[in-house]
Formats: structure tokens, sequence, C-alpha cells
């Protein structure tokens, strides 16, 4: 009894601990612009992953090559020559009619049929369902998929997200355009992204340069996310994978079963 007690408190024990490590988010660095990009994953203080893309380094100045009045030397000369390949002559049109008269008519009719068999076939199979149909039968899984679809991505977290974006041009009509469309798209973009995910900004802005033509920019955030919520993700995700799945195979069966009656 004391014996099974004892197993009874270990197995506790282990998914306890479990459960503690699945609830410890696991954070990812984030930072770039123009030049860099550097991302670091970490773990319980612990590093996993590093991607670390250093600043581009201008390529050496090639030296000039120096021409020279000489002639090219022999061996510098390509060794392949190219030769005249003769024509052959066509068939004129008196051998092509006298060749073509001294076949019968049964000939003629034989070749004009297997001319008319090697025609191209359609591959698409009638019994197979449309686009269409494929769509409408798993239209029904996905109003009911969005809402806990939607739950599990906000766990997913965004902390200190920083943003600075300068634009310009020498030309203060173009320097404005500019500004516009960059404006629109990026903050079209943090929307969607806080729609998605849980976001706190910590500092966003946007500048333009009307003398200067130019685009820099500036990201920094950091991804918290719990290795329970990226489990809960991917079973989600495979329990509705296996539904529609299951559902295009009916499809599939009813449609061929359809077009056999027929």
């Amino acid at each position: 009894m004391i014996v099974l007690w004892i197993i009874l408190g270990v197995l506790a024990a282990l998914i306890a601990i479990i459960v503690i490590l699945l609830h410890i988010s696991v954070r990812a660095y984030i930072e770039a612009d123009n030049s860099r990009l550097n991302i670091e994953v970490k773990y319980l203080g612990f590093s996993l992953y590093k991607l670390a893309i250093p600043e581009k380094k201008e390529d050496a100045e090639k030296p000039k090559e120096v021409h020279s009045g000489e002639a090219p030397r022999e061996q510098d000369k390509p060794e392949i020559e190219i030769t005249e390949i003769p024509e052959a002559a066509p068939a004129s049109s008196d051998e092509a009619s006298d060749k073509y008269a001294k076949k019968e008519p049964s000939e003629v009719q034989n070749e004009d049929e297997d001319v008319a068999e090697e025609a191209p076939k359609s591959d698409k199979d009638p019994s197979e369902p449309t686009l269409l149909e494929k769509f409408n039968a798993v239209k029904k899984y996905i109003p009911a998929g969005k809402k806990a679809f939607r739950k599990l991505l906000k766990l997913i977290r965004f902390y200190g997200f920083t943003l600075e974006l300068t634009v310009g041009s020498d030309d203060p009509y173009k320097a404005g355009m500019n500004f516009g469309r960059i404006n629109a798209i990026a903050y079209s973009a943090l929307g969607l992204l806080c729609c998605l995910f849980s976001v706190k900004i910590d500092h966003t802005d946007i500048k333009c340069d009307f003398e200067n033509k130019k685009a820099d920019f500036f990201a920094k955030t950091a991804i918290y996310v719990r290795p329970s919520a990226l489990l809960a993700l991917a079973v989600y995700v495979g329990i509705y994978y296996l539904k529609i799945r299951k559902t295009l195979k009916k499809l599939d069966t009813s449609k061929k079963e359809t077009a056999n009656h027929e």
C-alpha cells in the first residue's frame, strides 16, 4: 500500500512539473532595421535559437581591367569553331503530291483517323467535385472554428512593440505621396496584428523627409507564447483538418456514385 502511494505521488509530481513547464512562456526577442536582423528565442533563461544577420558590407572595389591595343593572344581565343551546317534541300511540291497520290484512299483514311485519335483528351474527371462544391461542403466548419481559433491566437502576446519609419524624396510631391501610402500600409498591418494577437504597443512613429530620398525603418518586439497554447492550437487545427478531410471524402464518394448511376 505504501509503495502504491509512493508511485501515485511520483506520478502526481511529474504531472505537476509538466503542467508548470507548459505554462511557462517561450520568449522570442526580435529587432530589425535596414541592415540587420536579430532573433533570439529563450526558455527558462536558456537560449534555444539565435539568428543574427550582420550589417551588409560594401563589396571591395574590383581592380579595373587594363585594355591595351595589342591583339588578343592565341591562347585567349576560343577553341570552338563554328562551321556552317548544310541545309537539307526541301522536297519539291511535285514530289510531295506524287507521294500522296501513290497512297490508296484506305491508307489516307486510316491516317486521318489516327490523327483524330491523337487529339488531346481532357484529364478532368466529370465525377470529381468542383472547388465551389468543396467549399460549400466545408463552409459549415468555418464559423465555429473562427471563434476558437481567435481565442487561441490571442494567447500569443507581443510586448514592447516599437516601430519607426522614415520615408522621403527629393521631390516634395513624391515624398508626401510615399508618406501617405506608408501610413496606410503600416497602420492597416498593425491593426490586423492587434486583431489577431494580444499586442502592447510601446512606440510608433512615421516621419517624412522632404529633402532626401531615403527609406529607413526600425522595429522591435518581444513575443511571449506558452507551450500549452501552441499544443492546444495544434490539436484544434488537427481536429478540424480531419473533419474537413472526412467531409471532402464523403463528397467525392457521393459524386462518383451519382456519376455511376447516370
